[in-house]
Parts: C-alpha cells; sequence; structure tokens
C-alpha cells in the first residue's frame, strides 16, 4: 500500500473514531494484526426501533464497499446486522464486515468479498444488545 493510500485511510479510521457514539464504540475500534486498513465504527443511523429494521446505509473505504443496516427483535433486546460487501479496488487485498454489540461480547465477520468485483452477503445472528458497531476492514489473504 503506498504511503498516500495508508495516510488516506489513517484519517478516515480517526475521522470515524471521533463520530463514533459513546466509550465503547471507541474501544471496539482496535483492530486484528491482519487488518491493513479499516473504516468504522458506524453508529448513523440509529438503531431501528423494537421489532423494525432500520434503513440500508453505505460504509466505504478505497478498496471495499458495504450496504449495511441492524434489526431488533419485537421484545428490543437483540439485534442483528445484514448486508452485502463489494471488493472495489484491484489491490490484492479483500473486503470484509464485522460487527460488534454493546452488550453481548461476540464479534461476528462476513466472508472476504475478493477479488475486485465481487460480492459477499451477509445476515449475523441475533445477538443481545441494542446497538451494533460496524466496520469496513481490508484484509490482506
Amino acid at each position: 500500500m503506498s504511503p498516500t493510500k495508508t495516510l488516506r485511510t489513517t484519517l478516515l479510521v480517526l475521522a470515524s473514531a471521533v463520530l463514533a457514539v459513546g466509550p465503547a464504540a471507541i474501544t471496539a475500534s482496535a483492530q486484528p494484526a491482519e487488518s491493513s486498513s479499516t473504516v468504522g465504527p458506524t453508529a448513523v443511523p440509529p438503531p431501528p426501533a423494537p421489532g423494525r429494521c432500520g434503513a440500508y446505509y453505505i460504509i466505504e473505504t478505497y478498496g471495499g464497499e458495504a450496504q449495511v443496516r441492524e434489526c431488533r427483535n419485537s421484545a428490543g433486546t437483540q439485534i442483528r446486522v445484514n448486508g452485502n460487501v463489494i471488493d472495489t479496488d484491484n489491490d490484492g487485498q479483500c473486503a470484509q464486515v464485522y460487527a460488534s454489540y454493546n452488550i453481548s461480547t461476540a464479534t461476528d465477520y462476513s466472508r472476504y468479498a475478493c477479488p475486485q468485483g465481487e460480492r459477499e452477503y451477509f445476515t449475523f445472528p441475533w445477538r443481545n444488545g441494542t446497538n451494533a458497531y460496524i466496520y469496513l476492514r481490508e484484509v490482506d489473504v
């Protein structure tokens, strides 16, 4: 990855962390070692009302794009994330979405989307909580 691309990605990650809601979101921004660039966490739009799904929204990096949404169960005690992720750059990396939660300690991962143009659809399991912190990263595989 070029120094310019690395700097832009780093700035995006820092800007996203500033927009995160609450200290749990910033704590959750630590990334696994194999990750070379990540954008997240994203807590906008706010979680949907119980029994509803929110609108899809887009998260982007320089090499990937994801359309994601959160859904809550009718009791309002569990949340899940679904959507799709696509590799948008022929850079040898794969795009991947993952989510952590404000109550559950689980972290869920989509399948890798690569090479360029490949799209992966995902639905994560129901998790205890009322909010999901959703990330998009590019990974060397």
